[in-house]
């Protein structure tokens, strides 16, 4: 039997970054959403041992891919061979923010425990989810959430409307460490987080995200794409530690618009999902 399943990207609605903690990581507050853009994961028994094959868009193809380490620590946990065959389609451009490799880690480890017929319980999922990586946790969660700590405390939120999007994808990545390095270097003293999220009562759909200034920072290219979505929507936003651009109220032509301007990045639609439409995408569903 193999089976399959859908691992959406997410944005930040708001990122705050807080100070530098013991373990190397800052603590931070944010309003995360899933978004209706993912990558395809199908998995089924082995052979008598665990096989990766990955498509598409760029990601490590061995076992510094999180879904192979996501494969090894679960059946770890579960003390078992890691015995599966695993193939990943890639959609989601890595090194943009949209959370890649931590969704594909999640809807890993949801399609092993069911096919490895695991008996860990959600709250042992999600303490396995945040060994892998800061934003796995939220992506066994999704829809809208608020995260804190270092992004493994997840706390759900109620659904908005939905939300068409433009993502303005650059062609280049960047790296969460380089950025999250930068702002170290521009604030050395921390900075304390708010006590809220401004969008609760602001009625923006995008807050501040306090890496854009360290985003700038470490690619001064993305400079002109910051001009261009200001130019194409009344809302816009950097994802994340970047390097996606995600525009709110774009006018029907501004992907052609952004493309012209900025040859090799990509402009794709994309709109929020909901909790529910989330899950059904990250649940596996069995196939032949």
């Amino acid at each position: 039997m193999i089976l399959r399943a859908e691992a959406p990207a997410k944005i930040n609605r708001e990122l705050r970054v807080g100070s530098f903690r013991g373990d190397g990581y800052h603590e931070i507050r944010s309003r995360i959403v899933s978004i209706d853009l993912g990558d395809s994961l199908e998995v089924e028994p082995g052979r008598g041992s665990l096989e990766f094959s990955c498509e598409g868009e760029a990601a490590p193809r061995d076992d510094r891919n999180l879904v192979v380490r996501a494969a090894r620590r679960l059946a770890e946990r579960l003390g078992i061979s890691p015995d599966a065959r695993i193939r990943l389609e890639k959609r989601i451009p890595a090194g943009a923010g949209l959370g890649a490799g931590s969704s594909d880690a999640a809807a890993a480890l949801l399609l092993l425990s069911r096919l490895w017929e695991s008996r860990l319980s959600e709250e042992e999922l999600l303490a396995l989810a945040a060994e892998l990586g800061s934003d796995v946790p939220f992506f066994l969660v999704g829809g809208e959430a608020d995260v804190g700590g270092r992004g493994e405390r997840v706390t759900p939120r109620g659904d908005g409307p939905p939300a068409d999007l433009l993502l303005l994808v650059p062609p280049f990545p960047l790296s969460t460490r380089e950025v999250y390095a930068a702002h170290r270097r521009l604030h050395p003293a921390g900075r304390p987080l708010p006590e809220r999220l401004e969008i609760e009562t602001s009625g923006e759909f995008f807050g501040p995200n306090d890496l854009a200034s360290a985003v700038l920072e470490t690619r001064v290219e993305m400079r002109s794409f910051l001009e261009s979505a200001a130019q194409a929507a009344p809302e816009f936003a950097i994802s994340g530690s970047g390097s996606t651009v995600v525009l709110r109220g774009a006018g029907a032509d501004a992907a052609r618009r952004l493309r012209e301007r900025h040859p090799g990045a990509r402009a794709l639609a994309s709109r929020t999902l909901s909790r529910e439409e989330h899950r059904r995408r990250i649940v596996s569903s069995g196939g032949s």
